[in-house]
């Protein structure tokens, strides 16, 4: 009997049915998922490593783009994202740092009138030596500028410590 002469609900009746036809559809797609399931091994990743903290600097308070000129102590807040590895965090204020100084001191005192900066490293707690980070790459950096108690509005930007617009 040629297709054409058999009636369209005999012509479906083996999938759409039940029948014979249905069922090894069924058992084919069931071999070919299982077939696609292990071919391979699992995969394996390295350990992870340390990597330096990454601080999200839009949301940084006071804003990084401007002086800041108003009261002290400052409040700040600095949010960050870390991959440390079980190892703690330590963040450090420094108050006019120099890159390059052998030694820097971290804030403790009250900040002396007139422009400064204040830098935020953060990074590992066995990161850290008297001078800093022993690997600055490890390490997140932000930075201030404070025009502390200029009632008159006559400190410059250039008289600030470590200032690239010095003076001659």
């Amino acid at each position: 009997m040629s297709p054409a002469a058999v009636s369209p609900a005999k012509r479906n009746r083996g999938i759409a049915g039940g029948g014979r036809g249905r069922r090894a559809f069924v058992a084919g797609a069931a071999c070919a998922v299982s077939a696609l399931g292990c071919l391979d091994e699992a995969p394996t990743f390295s350990p992870r490593g340390q990597r330096p903290p990454f601080v999200i600097a839009g949301q940084i308070e006071p804003p990084l783009g401007a002086v800041y000129e108003g009261p002290v102590p400052i409040h700040i807040n600095v949010p960050f994202r870390s991959e440390d590895v079980n190892i703690p965090l330590e963040a450090r204020l420094y108050l006019d740092l120099f890159p390059g100084e052998g030694s820097v001191l971290a804030v403790r005192q009250q900040v002396p009138a007139g422009c400064h900066s204040l830098t935020l490293l953060l990074t590992y707690f066995d990161n850290f030596v008297a001078a800093g980070p022993k690997d600055d790459s490890l390490a997140a950096r932000v930075v201030w500028w404070l025009n502390v108690d200029d009632v008159d509005g006559e400190v410059t930007m250039a008289s600030c410590p470590g200032s690239s617009q010095r003076p001659q």
